[in-house]
């Protein structure tokens, strides 16, 4: 297969901005898409192979409340032995600039509006000195204005909500501020499928290191805490703390030979195998590394492999969600792995949906067609990855998927969403409307109600456009192009059409990346190669657009990107020299 990873800057843009147990009691609406689903109305009965989690942890889940941190960073940071000021943290820009030794040491203290509440009981109560360390978390958010943070907690500090690591996600460019709250509330929700502890906080932060004779706390606005999925969140969510937890960094189910190696191998290096996947939880990879051999296993019964190490319905359900969620940044990334220690199967846990319901199409108001690449919704979204590749080649796949998403869709539905949103605006809107938030705002603050109305019934409108994506050919990559003498060879991996229909390709070669004027036009190809004589010295663009008999279009995974920022899709350039 050609590969390459030109598109995936498009698809990390559109972003800027965990199981088996006893049953629990949850569950599925009777009601109709446009109801409004109580999670006391759902009722569940897991079989001893689903994902089941512990769901009377949210009991005390509220969406109305917001708690105070006061954060100080204290000035033994100047003297420590790799010295750091809070604005040097705050000026990284780039994840290669984030590395392991870039946190500060804080004491946190929780409070209230009226400040510090010193009283037993509250995290930082009597400290005088740090009781937790601070560092920048997330990739496209470090270029952000405000940033995101991960605080934990010293051994000695203690726990809080039964929570060592506390992530606080700002979610700049989210315009709402609530897309993930919502995803992980309708979480809650779903069966076959876990969600987080979740609260809005009010963050204050006093720095010591800033060379101030008398630093005040500054408000830092709202943040959204979510719980850090590790073994405490297995143990506290009734999984197996001592099972299997990966967190995709760059996976594409692929074998990864060099990178991906069981723990007692003298090559294993654990800081190469978490460029690809992280380590969450039980260190031994066997399990992995199986799946993996078995999934690039071409001579295999794909279908049969899947079941083995992986539950059907809870890949199907994560599927349905994205689609119906729009969360399309979770092809490599954004997503986690679990295995129950003495279980076979993998299940996929969610993780970050600040981009999904419409974010792309928000982000480029006014530009429609820039918003998102035409394979980014559905299976084409996914098409690159070794797993939703070979899964969905077999019909009675893509049938259960369709199934599964009108199935989720009488639990996802515009009134519910409505709902939830109802609910969050009179906790967010008080703080979004004034500052610190109020300046990086990504949108003018009378345009948010509208917003919220838009995502609402955004549910409806990503059903309907997945049953028409379905229509369309799969997307491929283009190959680099070869030159012997004066022959030049174009070749790109074949497209794939999921009701069987006849395919051709559109093949184009122009001085231009817009092929306004083509020198080179051929239409109709059955080849996925193309031969060309006697091209001149200088810069060229070749395009690939792949089209069924019924006359439906896609382009090829490739970006080219013109230096006014204007993408064109199925697009690589080439010289000759």
């Amino acid at each position: 297969m050609i590969r390459h990873k030109y598109w995936i800057a498009f698809v990390l843009l559109g972003s800027l901005l965990a199981g088996c147990s006893a049953s629990d009691e949850a569950g599925e609406s009777d009601g109709s898409p446009s109801g409004v689903v109580s999670k006391g109305d759902l009722t569940l009965s897991y079989g001893v192979d689903k994902l089941t989690e512990n769901r009377h942890i949210y009991d005390n889940d509220k969406v109305d409340s917001v708690t105070s941190f006061y954060v100080t960073i204290t000035d033994d940071n100047l003297t420590s032995e790799h010295p750091l000021t809070w604005s040097k943290l705050n000026s990284i820009q780039y994840p290669v600039d984030n590395t392991d030794d870039k946190k500060v040491n804080v004491l946190v203290q929780e409070g209230d509006e009226s400040g510090i509440i010193s009283s037993v009981g509250k995290l930082g109560y009597g400290e005088d000195h740090a009781n937790a360390e601070i560092s920048l978390r997330g990739k496209s958010s470090l270029n952000s204005n405000q940033k995101s943070y991960k605080i934990k907690l010293f051994d000695d500090a203690g726990v809080w909500r039964n929570q060592t690591s506390i992530n606080l996600l700002k979610h700049e460019f989210d315009f709402t501020r609530v897309r993930n709250r919502l995803s992980f509330d309708y979480f809650k929700m779903i069966p076959n499928m876990t969600s987080y502890h979740m609260q809005f906080v009010h963050l204050y932060v006093k720095d010591l290191t800033s060379g101030a004779k008398a630093p005040a706390f500054t408000d830092y606005g709202l943040y959204e805490q979510i719980e850090q999925p590790n073994k405490r969140f297995l143990r506290s969510h009734g999984l197996d703390p001592n099972g299997q937890l990966y967190k995709a960094e760059n996976f594409e189910f692929y074998r990864y030979p060099e990178k991906l190696k069981k723990a007692d191998d003298p090559a294993y290096n654990k800081d190469l195998f978490e460029t690809v996947i992280s380590v969450e939880g039980n260190n031994d990879h066997e399990k992995l590394l199986q799946m993996l051999d078995e999934m690039n296993n071409l001579s295999l019964d794909f279908d049969e492999v899947f079941d083995r190490h992986f539950d059907r319905d809870n890949y199907l359900t994560w599927m349905a969600s994205n689609i119906l969620m729009d969360n399309i940044d979770t092809i490599t990334q954004n997503f986690l792995l679990y295995s129950p220690q003495n279980g076979n199967k993998f299940y996929f846990i969610p993780w970050d949906y600040d981009g999904g319901w419409g974010f792309n199409e928000f982000d480029h108001t006014g530009k429609p067609g820039e918003a998102r690449a035409p394979w980014m919704r559905g299976i084409s979204n996914y098409w690159e990855t070794t797993l939703a590749s070979r899964f969905f080649k077999n019909p009675d796949n893509v049938k259960q998927l369709e199934d599964k998403v009108d199935e989720l869709r009488k639990i996802i539905t515009p009134a519910q969403t409505k709902s939830f949103l109802d609910s969050y605006r009179s906790t967010v809107y008080p703080y979004v409307s004034k500052q610190p938030d109020l300046t990086y705002l990504p949108g003018k603050l009378s345009q948010y109600d509208q917003e919220l109305d838009r995502i609402a019934g955004l549910s409806e409108v990503n059903a309907e456009l997945f049953k028409k994506q379905l229509q369309l050919p799969m997307p491929f990559f283009m190959g680099e192009v070869a030159h012997q003498g004066s022959t030049f060879t174009f070749h790109w991996d074949a497209s794939y059409d999921l009701q069987g229909d006849d395919l051709t390709y559109h093949f184009m070669v122009a001085k231009e990346p817009a092929f306004a004027h083509p020198i080179e036009e051929r239409k109709n190809e059955k080849s996925s190669t193309v031969l060309l004589e006697g091209l001149g010295k200088g810069r060229y663009f070749w395009k690939v657009v792949a089209q069924d008999s019924q006359g439906n279009v896609m382009p090829s995974f490739d970006i080219y990107e013109d230096t006014e920022g204007m993408k064109n899709y199925g697009v690589r350039e080439f010289y000759v020299d």
